[in-house]
Order: structure tokens, then sequence, then C-alpha cells
């Protein structure tokens, strides 16, 4: 078999690209749902945030706040309408949710089973922990999980009927009289 100069360039070129390629075939981290200006979140903090709000509004016979994607609502709010401090406030209670998870269920938060979530959250309901941090973290993603809920489509269609003002006008409605 011949082999020239020119056909081991090319195999080189080839074999070298294909090297330098095959590391990003593999590295598959796991992205947030989007993307946001002014603070980062990882996949599994993202997954971590759905997590929450589908425990504060469940699926059952209607649409929970994971179907509605009330934690996209979440984030774009925080990026857009909240000061940087609140934002901070926020990222730092994040960081926190495992860790009182991890010592009320023993398990980080995406590993806890339905109770422990519902045992923890109770617990940052009544404020039996002390962490200011994690307790903004907590109001905030409940405010705004219902915020996003209620002005969801499945809500302002089926649930509460949203018309526009002044609402409807019914011209011939008989008028009854008055008994003064």
């Amino acid at each position: 078999m011949l082999v020239n100069r020119r056909s081991v360039l090319k195999r080189l070129a080839l074999v070298s690209t294909g090297a330098v390629l095959l590391p990003a075939c593999f590295h598959n981290p796991a992205k947030p749902a989007i993307l946001t200006r002014n603070f980062q979140l990882s996949g599994d903090q993202d997954e971590q945030l759905e997590a929450l709000t589908a425990v504060l509004i469940p699926s059952g016979a209607t649409p929970g706040a994971r179907e509605v994607s009330a934690h996209r609502f979440v984030l774009k709010m925080l990026d857009d309408c909240y000061s940087k401090a609140d934002r901070d406030k926020f990222l730092l209670g994040f960081g926190q949710l495992d860790n009182a998870s991890q010592q009320m269920a023993g398990a980080p938060f995406l590993k806890a089973d339905a109770t422990q979530r519902a045992t923890l959250l109770t617990a940052l309901e009544t404020k039996k922990l002390p962490d200011r941090d994690l307790a903004f973290f907590y109001a905030t993603t409940k405010k705004l999980t219902i915020q996003a809920y209620m002005s969801s489509q499945y809500y302002l269609t089926k649930i509460q009927v949203y018309e526009l003002v002044p609402g409807r006008w019914h011209g011939c409605v008989p008028v009854k009289p008055t008994v003064a």
C-alpha cells in the first residue's frame, strides 16, 4: 500500500479534530429552564426549584405548578423585578434548602420523599427554622408560585374565567320595580 504525505495529513487532521470534539459529546450538564441575566442557576438547582413549586401546588384533578411551569415564572420575576440584594438573599436561602432538608429528613431535598418534603415546608411555614435567608427564599418562592398559578392560562380559562372590564353588557333585561 502506497502512502503519500497528503493522505497522512488528511487522516491526521481528521483524527485530531475527532479527538478535540469527542469530549464535548460526552459532557452533558443539566441546563436551567430559562437563561437569566442577573444570576446563574445550575440544572440541578432548576430541578430543585421545580420540585419545590410542585410541592407548594401539587397536581391532582387539576394541573399543578409543575404543569404551568411556575418555577420558570419565579426565575423570570426574580431576574427582572427584584433587586440585587434580594436576589442574593434568595440564592443564599436556596443554597441552605438542602442543608435544612438534610437536618430534618436526612436527605437532600430532591432525594427526600413527599412526606419529608411536606415536613420541611411545614417547619418553614411555622418558622421553626431560624435562618432568615431560608425564610426569605421560601416566602418569595411561595408568593411567586401562587402568582404564577393564578395568572396561568389554565387558571384564567378554566377556573376563574377572566373577562375584560367592564364585562358583558345585557341590553334587554327587565327591571323589577322596587317596593318603597
